[in-house]
């Protein structure tokens, strides 16, 4: 592992530190140089940017993006006739926007001479999504403007994604370069949640992650030394609590990943073939465990990222029944794939590695029931997008390898699917897992995540019947294949409207690269 000092590695075109691979966010440097993540050359864009995306096909599949050149704000809409669902009722109303902002909700509004008419007969009219857990920057195929172009596509708006410093750079520093890239690439609108280690670099950090509107945090509980800075990352978590800074916790135990993976070695079991055993489920149980104690003990609002596993599920359960700020998420990949799909595939089994694995039918079930039940309280793609030569690389291994698939763009239409049509999942439980759940969580609410007078102009025109298939060539992502290859899906977003600008329309992309902002955000209130 190369020290804090070392330089900068070239960029890796073959296996991965072990650690970054156990962290899932730096996966081409060791884990002592992830503040330097964002010196890293693109190596994985730097082929693919520069040219255009495949035309849609037929379809779900949507279309070629347009040139930025056609793109502009539109005049006042008025949106006529549609079902208008938010997470706590659905009903029939037309909307008008002003602008950016939602002017007025309710049936029968009379147009104005200015306004654009938009009918939505026979449509859902829901909050644009808003996917808190994506990987949008250095190191993965997508930056902000193909990453914004995919979630529009899938009807989602506002997205989060990671902010790491330069070595020692400041917060203010971190966030004034994510501001100046976002002005650049970005079309949906943006946010960042800030990573420093050692805690002690966190702990200083706080006070301005708190004052400049991006109150979040991530912590890897896979990280070689977590146990051993317990007590100065339990300051941190209080500090944290007092600002209102909300910390995201990746739950696997690094001890016993290490452990499995060692146990693997020994027996000439280092290929891919055996990841799901390399990170086994009660290596998240313990980190479950464990982070609802530190939650317990500290009263820091918590979010448990990308939740795999009844048995962890099952260890929140009383911290979320004492009332502490604590919320969680999980991810498409453990509600439409299990271990089975992982096997079945063979040699190309990598293409559905992700951090932690594939799981049993049985974790699945238990997924889709916290999730109707609320247990479960948001869907997260935790986006982290690579080719399928990236993916497939032979060099790869149980401790070197590329986790993550792409997502953004067919989470929405998928969960709908599988969720609201096949489960009968209530319209306004889907809102709230996709959009209101996030913004009252991040302290985007009540600007976001609703459809009401006063919040931005957000909103996702849907077709509940349209049908078609997934397909990596329709992917507005940079990754060239889709775990998803093919899967049938009914209902899709036609039109998607960003602050009051029809950014997608038709299945095409409009909206402009540095279109999208960075969106300040209000601190997590006391809980507990």
């Amino acid at each position: 592992m190369a020290s804090p000092s070392s330089p900068t590695p070239p960029p890796a075109r073959g296996p991965l530190s072990r650690r970054a691979l156990l962290a899932g966010i730096a996966p081409l440097v060791p884990l002592a140089r992830l503040a330097d993540l964002s010196r890293l050359t693109d190596d994985l864009c730097s082929g693919l940017h520069k040219y255009g995306r495949r035309p849609g096909e037929a379809g779900l599949q949507p279309a070629e993006a347009r040139p930025e050149s056609v793109c502009r704000a539109d005049a006042d809409l008025l949106i006529r006739g549609g079902r208008v669902v938010n997470a706590d009722g659905v009903v029939r109303a037309d909307v008008r926007i002003r602008g950016a902002t939602i002017a007025e909700v309710g049936p029968g509004l009379r147009a104005e001479p200015t306004e654009r008419i938009i009918e939505a007969r026979g449509r859902l009219l829901m909050p644009g999504g808003i996917d808190p857990h994506t990987h949008l920057h250095p190191g993965f195929a997508d930056d902000l403007t193909t990453g914004s172009r995919a979630a529009l596509a899938g009807g989602i708006t506002t997205v989060g994604s990671f902010l790491f410093p330069n070595g020692e750079e400041a917060p203010d520093a971190v966030l004034d370069r994510f501001v100046a890239t976002a002005s650049r690439e970005a079309i949906a609108d943006v946010f960042g949640h800030f990573y420093y280690w050692p805690p002690e670099k966190l702990l200083e950090a706080i006070p301005t992650i708190a004052a400049r509107g991006q109150p979040s945090f991530k912590l890897y509980m896979v990280q070689d030394d977590f146990a051993a800075r317990l007590p100065v990352l339990v300051r941190a978590l209080e500090a944290a609590r007092d600002a209102g800074v909300v910390a995201l916790v990746h739950c696997e135990d690094a001890t016993l990943l290490d452990a499995a993976a060692r146990h693997l070695a020994a027996q000439g079991r280092t290929s891919l073939a055996w990841y799901p055993e390399s990170r086994p489920v009660v290596a998240e149980l313990a980190a479950t465990q464990q982070a609802m104690a530190l939650c317990e003990s500290t009263r820091a609002p918590m979010h448990v990222v990308h939740l795999s596993s009844a048995r962890a599920l099952d260890a929140t359960r009383a911290t979320k029944k004492a009332g502490l700020p604590l919320s969680i998420e999980t991810r498409p990949l453990y509600l439409h794939l299990t271990e089975e799909r992982f096997r079945a595939a063979g040699p190309e089994a990598p293409l559905f590695v992700g951090q932690p694995p594939l799981r049993q039918p049985a974790d699945r079930e238990a997924l889709w029931r916290g999730l109707a039940a609320g247990e479960i309280d948001l869907l997260a793609t935790d986006h982290a997008p690579w080719t399928r030569a990236q993916k497939l690389d032979p060099a790869l291994t149980i401790t070197n390898l590329r986790p993550g698939v792409s997502d953004l763009q067919f989470m929405l239409p998928m969960f709908f699917s599988e969720g609201v049509v096949k489960r009968k999942l209530p319209l306004e439980r889907f809102v709230a897992l996709t959009a209101t759940a996030a913004a009252r969580r991040f302290g985007l609410y009540p600007r976001k995540g609703v459809i009401q007078a006063g919040s931005d102009a957000d909103i996702a025109i849907w077709d509940p019947t349209r049908r078609g298939q997934v397909t990596a060539a329709a992917d507005h992502s940079n990754a060239d294949y889709s775990p998803y290859e093919g899967w049938s899906v009914t209902g899709w977003p036609m039109t998607v409207i960003r602050r009051g600008e029809i950014v997608v329309d038709g299945g095409q992309i409009l909206g402009a690269a540095g279109s999208g902002q960075v969106v300040r955000r209000a601190a997590a209130r006391p809980t507990g």
